[in-house]
């Protein structure tokens, strides 16, 4: 507790709800749809020596930017300069949408020279939303201290998960392919969806991951969020996802994950309550989305 980390801004809100719980001292480096800031993230890094630096640098979430190569020598390199324990989180890192799937981050450094990288990551995304299977790659000796932590706090995970999770993992060359086929397919819904309800709206379109991280033009993302939710949309807010408070206002994260037909409907909902300002009447229906 006290502890100084430094995580991006804005970045996956449950780690930074991980993190407070903990009560530690949240600093930032900031990342945009276009990419990372390299000399202020060194910078920040070379000024505040945090015990630990959080970053997602496979198709971000949720801005869904990808780290090009270059930048990730420059992180590997400057956290090992400050000490700091980098924890690379890679559980979108296979959604490759338009660009081959990145190496894992701690390949790239020279041998021995990624014995400060904690590599974590999950089958929730590649697979099922429900086999909450996670994984992490270390040193032996850090791997033997985080069983240890996980004993004191859960005993184990679902031993059946992982019975299911096995053969997954050894048929994700088989069965990875129709799944992000899927995914380009309800992108490209969504975005046909956006523009014909909210042409007013701006996004990039990310080459991976599961969501846009879309730019309402005003800071009304919570309110919009709230009278959504009264529609039956439930959306992550992007204030969500801010170090902050307040920050991000404007911006909603919008995942492509359901049918094409349910994705425009949420979006027509949306659209309804933003352009409206007003709740719509409660929807008997199931959440079209579930941030």
């Amino acid at each position: 507790a006290g502890d100084r980390v430094v995580t991006e801004n804005p970045t996956y809100a449950n780690a930074l709800d991980a993190l407070r719980h903990a009560r530690l001292r949240t600093g930032s480096i900031a990342v945009s749809d276009t990419g990372w800031d390299m000399e202020i993230a060194e910078s920040t890094l070379r000024q505040t020596a945090p015990r630990l630096a959080y970053v997602i640098p496979d198709f971000h979430n949720p801005t869904g930017a990808l780290m090009p190569e270059e930048e990730r020598l420059r992180l590997l390199a400057a956290t090992r300069r400050t000490g700091t324990w980098l924890v690379v989180d890679e559980t979108i890192a296979d959604i490759a949408l338009d660009v081959p799937a990145p190496a894992p981050l701690a390949s790239l450094a020279p041998r021995g020279g990624a014995d400060h990288v904690v590599t974590i990551g999950s089958l929730s995304k590649t697979h099922w939303g429900g086999l909450r299977v996670g994984w992490v790659r270390a040193t032996a000796k850090m791997i033997t201290e985080l069983t240890a932590v996980r004993v004191c706090a859960d005993m184990t995970g679902s031993v059946l998960d992982q019975l299911v999770a096995l053969p997954l993992l050894h048929g994700m060359e088989r069965t990875l392919p129709a799944r992000l086929a899927e995914l380009r397919s309800r992108r490209a819904a969504l975005v046909d969806s956006l523009q014909r309800h909210t042409p007013e709206w701006s996004w990039r379109i990310p080459p991976g991951g599961l969501s846009l991280w879309v730019d309402l033009g005003e800071p009304v993302s919570s309110a919009l969020s709230e009278r959504a939710a009264a529609a039956g949309v439930h959306i992550g807010r992007g204030a969500r996802f801010g170090v902050d408070p307040g920050t991000f206002e404007h911006r909603l994260r919008i995942p492509y994950t359901l049918p094409a037909d349910r994705l425009d409907e949420g979006v027509r909902r949306l659209a309804t309550a933003f352009h409206d300002g007003v709740p719509l009447p409660p929807s008997v229906d199931r959440p079209y989305w579930v941030a």
